[in-house]
């Protein structure tokens, strides 16, 4: 999905190429590689490997009865070709562990597809056979849906800005740089899952499952993107692009609008900046299938959207600055969730939402002390700058309840830092006021691998907020920082409106590599998650 920045120079966005998935009866035809996945504490005697080549087999069961090869999760092991006769159609052998099939899971699986999908791109492959292996007495259809989903995830690079240079043209002899370069390309992989070619239920949740993935890495490719790229007004750019691609409707509130309307928290954070925020709306409709209208449920998607966050006057330590890039996670999984419900074609109204503002420094940033009025006319003492994302958000719930009037709002954001102490990169942190929609996204993450934890919203976390001079303070004191912000959000929402807040600060980039997860990467996370939820646990 490329797109052009307004001003400076043209920058054109070269997303990771899909990769391409087909069913097929048998391990047929010329490949690069087989990739069979194998339990830890199966026999060698009892693996199914049906439809491999003579050749291959023996080297697969020798291999396992030498111990090179234990199956741990996530384990992987490569026979080169010179392990494997010259006339076989398979060229090299990868194997991956499952563990024990007692633990096996879907996000097990998903990490097994990942790995193959990593072996594929490294080794710069065109055609990969999957073959279920110890797969193939359990629900193969499910495990292959899983499979590719993992394989997407894992697959993903971010490489946009490192070039390749035309080896005939290297340059200018006056100060030896390249005058041609562009990004390097990133090879399409072909998937062939071995399966009954005739079964429409594999196919269909092959397919559904790609495209959830792919609409995650969406999500990931935006959050990548440097500050000064994506700033707010290329993030409003690529929302129009989504809208007019997939076929939304689309709203901007620009930062004049936000202003007579009385959004105090986007423009007192969009202030410091040369770069104006906005208010991005965005509406899918559901196709039209005989279902009433009285049975169609709208849900509400919120996320932050900050695109570079210095902290304002309470700077950041330089240390850790430039991962600020990731503060629009919340944002890109909106406009990834969007994405997801149009292939899909869900049957319920959607609504995403992004306030989006850069963070920055200057005569006019807002500062510590300072009062704003928010949209719902509550006022904030602000007593941390860096405590941004919760008076944009609060202004764009209180604007969503007012305008859409939703039967359930999620909200994500990397909102704290608090989150991470409490939780770390394993799970995102979960508050909200309705004990039916927590559960279900609680349940829908379960299913994807995004897993929840609930932090309580008790009525005795409200004076960490108190303010001696406006109605409630940003930031309070260092103890249960998460919850704080959850505790102020909570101000900016009508009551019976059901609402989940999402911090999803240690989980959106995690530092180290998190099975499918990829290290020095967004991930995505929320775009599953909610899809999931918005598939099988609407309100009823």
């Amino acid at each position: 999905m490329p797109a052009q920045t307004q001003s400076g120079d043209a920058v054109v966005f070269h997303e990771n190429p899909p990769i391409r998935w087909s069913i097929v009866p048998a391990a047929t035809g010329r490949a690069d590689a087989i990739m069979i996945p194998l339990f830890s504490d199966q026999r060698a005697s009892a693996i199914d490997l049906g439809g491999v080549p003579t050749e291959p087999r023996r080297q697969i069961h020798s291999t396992l009865a030498l111990g090179d090869f234990k199956g741990k999760e996530g384990e992987t092991y490569a026979l080169g070709a010179g392990a494997i006769a010259s006339g076989d159609e398979i060229r090299r052998i990868f194997l991956v562990g499952l563990g024990k099939c007692e633990s096996l899971d879907a996000d097990v699986v998903r990490w097994a597809g990942a790995r193959a999908c990593q072996y594929a791109r490294k080794l710069e492959l065109s055609r990969v056979l999957i073959h279920p292996g110890s797969l193939a007495k359990l629900n193969w259809s499910d495990f292959a849906a899983d499979f590719a989903e993992g394989a997407i995830l894992g697959g993903f690079a971010f490489k946009d800005y490192q070039t390749k240079t035309d080896e005939n043209n290297p340059g200018d002899d006056r100060n030896n740089r390249p005058t041609s370069a562009q990004p390097k390309p990133v090879k399409i992989i072909r998937f062939d899952l071995i399966g009954p070619a005739e079964d429409p239920s594999m196919r269909e949740k092959v397919s559904r499952r790609s495209a959830i993935a792919q609409a995650a890495n969406y999500a990931r490719f935006i959050a990548c993107q440097p500050g000064n790229v994506v700033t707010p007004a290329m993030l409003v750019d690529l929302a129009r692009n989504l809208a007019r691609q997939c076929g939304l409707k689309i709203t901007v509130i620009d930062a004049r609008a936000a202003q007579r309307l009385g959004m105090g928290g986007l423009c007192a954070v969009g202030r410091g900046s040369a770069h104006p925020p906005s208010l991005i709306l965005l509406e899918y409709a559901p196709p039209k299938t005989g279902r009433s209208a009285s049975r169609q449920k709208t849900i509400a998607v919120v996320g932050k959207a900050v695109t570079f966050d210095t902290g304002g006057i309470s700077i950041k330590p330089a240390a850790d600055m430039g991962a600020m890039k990731y503060d629009k996670c919340g944002g890109a999984a909106v406009l990834g969730i969007m994405r997801a419900a149009t292939a899909l074609q869900l049957n319920h109204r959607l609504i995403g939402v992004i306030p989006v503002v850069e963070n920055a420094v200057d005569a006019e940033s807002y500062r510590p002390g300072d009062i704003v009025r928010m949209y719902n006319g509550k006022t904030v003492e602000i007593s941390n700058t860096d405590a941004e994302g919760r008076l944009i958000l609060a202004d764009a719930l209180a604007y969503t309840c007012e305008k859409y009037h939703p039967d359930a709002l999620i909200d994500m954001a990397t909102l704290t830092g608090g989150v991470v102490v409490a939780l770390g990169g394993v799970y995102a942190g979960l508050m909200g006021n309705d004990d039916q929609l927590a559960a279900d996204l609680i349940a829908a993450g379960q299913q994807t691998g995004e897993w929840l934890w609930r932090l309580p919203l008790h009525e005795r976390y409200k004076k960490l907020l108190e303010s001696p001079h406006a109605d409630i303070q940003n930031s309070g004191a260092r103890e249960a920082h998460p919850i704080q912000g959850g505790m102020f959000l909570r101000e900016f929402l009508p009551k019976g409106t059901a609402w989940a807040h999402v911090d999803i600060a240690g989980v959106a980039h995690p530092k180290k590599e998190h099975r499918y997860w990829i290290a020095d990467t967004a991930n995505g996370f929320g775009v599953r998650l909610v899809i999931q939820y918005l598939l099988g646990n609407l309100p009823k």
